[in-house]
């Protein structure tokens, strides 16, 4: 039972080593989810010439 008892601060400790990593991953993701903001703005640009000008849509459809 002492081994049992030993163990878990170990698996612990390699947990609290794993946990520290998400907060940069975490990061990351927030970057990447901060450009989609920017490619629907791009987007929405796009539509809207494309429904001001329904000629050029036309032309390239």
């Amino acid at each position: 039972m002492r081994r049992l008892s030993i163990q878990p601060s170990v698996v612990s400790r390699q947990w609290s080593a794993v946990s520290g990593q998400p907060s940069v991953v975490s990061r990351q993701w927030s970057a990447v989810s901060g450009q989609p903001s920017v490619v629907s703005r791009q987007w929405s640009a796009v539509s809207l010439f494309y429904s001001k000008a329904p000629i050029a849509h036309q032309l390239f459809a």
